[in-house]
């Protein structure tokens, strides 16, 4: 299961749960309902710093 860390709101979900995944610049944001999709498409340059973390089991 790989699980990946929403940027905006920092909360852990499976991949395959999420509300939506964006592509930006060639990087792939998962997020985890439509608040951080809001919070993310206003101000992508803000939360690519913060870079998607995935973790194997």
């Amino acid at each position: 299961m790989s699980t990946h860390i929403d940027p905006v709101c920092g909360k852990r979900m499976n991949v395959n749960k999420a509300h939506i995944v964006i592509t930006h610049e060639g990087q792939d944001y998962y997020l985890c309902c439509p608040l951080c999709q809001k919070e993310f498409e206003q101000n992508p340059a803000k939360y690519m710093q913060k870079k998607s973390k995935y973790k194997r089991r």
